[in-house]
């Protein structure tokens, strides 16, 4: 099992949401990338896009699958990238790395874009475990 440190320096702006600025991974012996993550089933099918809290439990849903076909968890996360099409969206996502993440917060970027591959996606995570 990787000893993994997550890090906040002074020297750098208080991070604005549950995350921190460096992580480091010691002794790990596997790496688990995990690709974005989004609000579609096991059949593909893919939530209404007027519920992002349903689809942020259903990406997180699948992300913890994901994680854990790797042989990781939640808190093996070191990394996290989170994509929303809306700005004001933004204190729900990170709202999502407390929940999820809650005393393990990992790195993370939060980028807002024009759209996602499906336009009834809301958002998208994808992650990067250290085991």
């Amino acid at each position: 099992m990787a000893k993994i440190t997550r890090l906040s320096p002074s020297s750098i702006s208080k991070p604005f949401s549950n995350y921190s600025h460096v992580v480091t991974a010691e002794g790990a012996t596997k790496l688990v990338f995990c690709a974005g993550q989004v609000a579609a089933d096991t059949d593909g099918k893919v939530l209404p896009p007027d519920d992002f809290e349903a689809q942020a439990k259903m990406v997180m849903k699948n992300l913890e699958n994901a994680l854990a076909a790797g042989g990781a968890k939640l808190s093996d996360v070191t990394k996290v990238t989170l994509y929303i099409c809306n700005p004001h969206d933004v204190p729900k996502t990170r709202k999502i790395l407390f929940d999820y993440f809650g005393a393990h917060p990992p790195a993370s970027t939060l980028c807002i874009l024009r759209g996602l591959a499906n336009p009834n996606f809301l958002l998208e995570i994808e992650a990067i475990a250290a085991v």
